[in-house]
């Protein structure tokens, strides 16, 4: 008798128990997912095919949305795939059409961002926050330095110093460009030498590596076409390749042939005065001439780790002989290490048609080097 009281009086409770928690369940279900999410510090974002992401933002530009989810760091959404949107934070925005606006808070309702008197559409956004250069105040300064020092003694004997800097000022407006390297090999040779009827041994220097250049450009952006103008300037010097001095200098038009987050391309096409003084022991010929000038730079951040693929290419051609053809070709990859330095493991290839005729005219040189990038 105590047992079926015990049970009979159970068994309401656990049904009422079953009957609140299927409640429940189907009430967070029903809840907006946006409620849950704390406005300050996470946007809640609406896309068109229904789909909501929450996340911080960090930044929009090139027509992509930023943000840092729970599953991913920055994830680049098309701001043409984004209905609805609020961050509550003060943002600064950089209209397609130059103009700055602040609002107090991010507010994106069918794919219109609230600028107080106006809406706009979310596309219309340049960048979000820019900074001073990107509104037109000042330059951006980016560049790379690397050095490579190595003494060996001992069976084999060799010295080398290569230095590099590459430098570059960018604004809206215009970019002045600046490289410079200096390469100096040697090895020593053990060989024997009669002194005063007796064989002596000595180490006999030979370089294996002689080199510098310096480049400077400068380059004018021609307003919403994607192209400019631009001047070059280039002093350089090969001992090995029996070239005492080398200058060259002249006008081009060039033009952003890729602009993505993940590639950059410019490619660029002119003329180029030529003269180059050759070592006078060799009997060379002075010459100059007036040649067709291109130029390639990319860099791509596509294999991810704050890493980098570079190509630097020059080529210059004389336009009444063929034969007389420079190329300079740089291709590596950067990785960051630790404090701003920086590794790189690159390729240079170099051709010159014009190198004296007991000298060789390609010289290939794989370098990893170790320096400092801001």
């Amino acid at each position: 008798m105590l047992s079926l009281t015990f049970v009979t009086r159970i068994r309401p409770l656990l049904v009422i128990a079953i009957a609140v928690l299927t409640l429940a369940s189907r009430a967070h279900a029903d809840v907006d997912p946006s409620l849950t999410a704390d406005p300050a510090t996470e946007a809640t974002v609406r896309l068109t095919d229904g789909s909501v992401i929450m996340g911080a933002v960090i930044d929009i530009r090139e027509d992509s949305l930023h943000l840092k989810t729970a599953f991913s760091d920055d994830l680049a959404i098309d701001v043409n795939l984004v209905t609805s949107l609020q961050w509550l934070q003060e943002t600064e925005l950089l209209l397609d059409d130059d103009r700055i606006v602040v609002v107090p808070a991010l507010k994106v309702d069918e794919g219109k961002v609230d600028l107080g008197e106006e809406n706009l559409a979310l596309a219309d956004i340049d960048i979000m926050n820019p900074v001073d250069w990107e509104t037109g105040i000042g330059y951006q300064w980016t560049g790379d330095t690397g050095a490579a020092i190595a003494y060996n003694r001992g069976n084999t004997r060799t010295d080398e110093l290569d230095v590099n800097i590459n430098t570059v000022f960018t604004s809206v407006r215009d970019r002045y460009t600046f490289n410079a390297n200096f390469e100096q090999d040697d090895a020593y040779n053990l060989t024997e030498v009669e002194v005063g009827g007796e064989l002596v041994q000595r180490w006999e220097k030979q370089s294996t590596a002689d080199n510098w250049k310096v480049l400077g450009k400068y380059d004018y952006f021609i307003e919403g076409s994607g192209n400019y103008v631009g001047a070059n300037a280039s002093v350089e010097a090969d001992a090995l390749a029996g070239i005492d001095l080398r200058t060259y200098i002249g006008p081009y038009f060039g033009r952003h042939l890729i602009e993505r987050e993940e590639l950059t391309l410019d490619g660029e096409l002119g003329l180029a005065a030529v003269s180059t003084d050759y070592e006078e022991s060799l009997g060379e010929e002075d010459n100059e001439y007036i040649g067709l000038n291109w130029n390639f730079t990319g860099e791509s951040n596509i294999l991810g780790g704050d890493s980098r693929l570079y190509l630097r290419h020059v080529g210059i051609m004389d336009v009444e002989d063929a034969s007389q053809l420079i190329l300079k070709t740089t291709a590596g990859l950067a990785f960051p290490l630790l404090y701003g330095l920086e590794g790189a493991a690159e390729i240079t290839i170099d051709y010159d048609g014009t190198a004296a005729e007991d000298r060789e005219e390609v010289d290939e040189v794989y370098k990893f080097r170790v320096g400092y990038a801001w």
